[in-house]
């Protein structure tokens, strides 16, 4: 697959903003040019990003990414290590400026003003708190930097620590708790004083299996409240539960956007066949079933069970007529393929299109 062939596949193109102010589509966005701000814009989008791209001396590290944030939607950005998601979401809450594109921002109550600390919650995925204070001064303190009054950060900080099962811990400093905490408390410096935009970068780090249902849960009710929430993380099956829209890059460049539903139905999606056989299967049968149009991968290869994955346009009824010519079938089950072989297999085609 060539490069340009590669980056065509999406599921969904982004226009020009430019295009859209001449047909009159935006009014009241705040765009974000090179550290600049001044407003355009559209109805249901939050932000539109347009052709970003970064370089840090040779290295190309965001490369002419353009999407748009739904307001009130949970956006997921995924990617492998490396592949730009901190630096484009760095440049997208002005930490750093682009080299290139324009962040184009939605006000709420459609006014021209600039973007201030009260309308974003951040949470890096490198930790920055001062680790021999105590969480609840701790909480009090970046209440206050977000704009908040004294009394009103105190009780945001109680709130939160109640949600998040750790005002136990109000009078312990931080280097005390474990790391699963000490990211509990993270978080809630990021959301406490109930910001418009959330962005979340790893925020399930070092949090266990029940604590991970919490953050859950928690995201959503953000979102519920009215909140747009930008999310990055590594634990697909949770983002799979959560996202609302999902925009996948590699070295730099957007590669897939869409929602779940909506990649699952793309070519990197499709559907998982999971066959046991009575009797064990030879290996012509397999080289035979490589070369049948539409298998895009057969995962697993067992004596006797096989897992493949099909492209969704495939009539499922008819796989299991040709599966059961290769041998007597004992047991045969289908699901969508996962967001985390997807993720897979598009890594897999980036790393060698790119």
């Amino acid at each position: 697959m060539t490069r340009p062939e590669f980056s065509r596949i999406l599921l969904r193109k982004h226009k020009c903003a430019t295009s859209k102010l001449a047909s009159g589509e935006f009014h009241a966005f705040l765009i974000v040019t090179r550290g600049r701000f001044h407003f355009m814009a559209n109805d249901d989008v939050l932000v539109s990003a347009h052709e970003i791209g970064k370089s840090f001396l040779s290295v190309r590290a965001v490369d002419s990414i353009s999407f748009q944030v739904q307001r009130g939607h949970i956006f997921s950005l995924l990617g492998p290590n490396g592949a730009g998601k901190s630096t484009l979401v760095r440049m997208l809450i002005g930490m750093l400026p682009p080299d290139q594109g324009s962040f184009i921002w939605k006000n709420r109550q459609g006014q021209i003003e600039p973007l201030n600390r009260s309308q974003i919650g951040y949470l890096p995925e490198d930790r920055g708190l001062y680790k021999d204070q105590k969480v609840g001064g701790t909480l009090e303190y970046f209440g206050a930097l977000r704009g908040l009054s004294p009394q009103a950060a105190r009780q945001a900080a109680a709130t939160w620590m109640s949600r998040l099962e750790i005002e136990q811990y109000a009078n312990s400093k931080l280097e005390t708790l474990s790391k699963g905490n000490q990211q509990k408390v993270q978080i809630a410096t990021a959301v406490l004083h109930r910001p418009d935009f959330v962005v979340l970068d790893e925020p399930f780090s070092g949090l266990d299996p029940i604590n991970q249902e919490l953050m859950l849960d928690l995201i959503r009710q953000i979102r519920d409240a009215g909140a747009t929430v930008l999310l990055s993380a590594h634990q697909l099956n949770l983002v799979e539960r959560l996202a609302d829209h999902v925009l996948l890059v590699a070295q730099g460049r957007e590669v897939l956007s869409g929602s779940v539903d909506e990649i699952r139905r793309s070519p990197f999606g499709g559907k998982s066949l999971h066959v046991e056989f009575e009797q064990t299967l030879n290996s012509e049968s397999l080289s035979s079933l490589r070369r049948m149009e539409g298998v895009q991968e057969i995962v697993e290869v067992h004596p006797k069970a096989i897992t493949l994955h099909i492209h969704s346009d495939q009539n499922q009824t008819e796989w299991l007529n040709k599966l059961d010519a290769m041998g007597k079938i004992r047991s045969f089950h289908s699901d969508a393929t996962s967001l985390h072989d997807i993720y897979l297999r598009v890594g897999r085609k980036a790393k060698g299109a790119i």
